[in-house]
């Protein structure tokens, strides 16, 4: 079993690990070491790439996804199935048909729909 009991500076960054800072370690359960690997090039399907490919920012994913939620909403919208996306469009479109048959028909109106009347009727 080990005590400590004062802190101690055992290693600090850059310094090489011994055999008795190994042995310590290994006792408390700590792996001090870390692996890298630089990347020269990438290979794809025939193709060659620079490492600066894997340079995603938090912008270019953010993007992405706005992109696609907007092709998701749109297909969606489209093909009249249902999603989080394409719902408030559906809302929207479906409100404006309602709109639309009240300013036709006297007899039917809503509230909402009242100010749209007046609109036209000037």
């Amino acid at each position: 079993k080990i005590e400590i009991t004062s802190p101690v500076d055992l290693l600090k960054k850059g310094d090489k690990v011994g055999n008795s800072e190994a042995a310590l370690l290994q006792k408390l359960h700590i792996r001090p070491f870390t692996y890298g690997l630089t990347l020269e090039a990438i290979y794809d399907n025939g193709s060659i790439f620079s490492p600066d490919v894997l340079d995603i920012t938090d912008e270019i994913l953010k993007n992405a996804f706005f992109g696609a939620l907007g092709n998701i909403a749109g297909l969606s919208f489209a093909t009249n199935l249902p999603t989080m996306a394409s719902v408030p469009h559906s809302i929207t479109n479906a409100f404006k048909t309602l709109v639309s048959i009240a300013v036709e028909c006297d007899e039917y109106s809503f509230e909402k729909a009242d100010a749209y009347k007046k609109a036209v009727k000037k």
